[in-house]
């Protein structure tokens, strides 16, 4: 098991005997998805970069989930999932700010000598070598855009 599991696991008991279900139900639903992902790629645990790539998936299908209650009128189930997004966004690790991540894109491609679009490709492999899982892919397209 990776730390991200094992921290999860342990807050679960946590949450079992402090009798917070809202919780509870969170977190039972990441270690699934933990366990179904290892599962498919017919591994026995995933490394703690898998994990925070599904504590990430997570996140963005509940971020749709909210976009879309809150589309049809119904603030409530906004409301539980965006409680649901805080539970998991407390595992992920810390996210880099938008200036922290122009500044490092910055380096990272006068580092590789990037020339604009045709270099993308090769920015972006250097960049998740270094980068993956700290920094909202958003914010490094533009800040790449502004460098090209």
């Amino acid at each position: 098991m990776g730390a991200y599991q094992d921290r999860l696991t342990a807050d679960m008991k946590v949450a079992m005997k402090s009798g917070d279900r809202p919780r509870l139900e969170v977190i039972r639903m990441v270690i699934s998805e933990m366990k179904k992902r290892a599962i498919d790629a017919k591994i026995d645990a995933l490394d703690d970069a898998e994990e925070v790539a599904v504590l990430q998936k997570a996140v963005k299908t509940r971020q749709d989930s909210v976009a879309q209650a809150t589309a049809g009128g119904r603030p409530e189930i906004a409301a539980k999932e965006q409680a649901e997004i805080a539970v998991i966004v407390s595992y992920l690790p810390q996210q880099m700010g938008a200036a922290e991540v122009a500044e490092k894109v910055k380096a990272v491609a006068a580092e590789i000598g990037y020339q604009g679009g045709k270099d993308t490709g090769r920015f972006m492999k250097e960049w998740m070598a270094r980068y993956k899982g700290v920094a909202d892919g958003k914010l490094v397209q533009e800040a790449l855009r502004q460098l090209g």
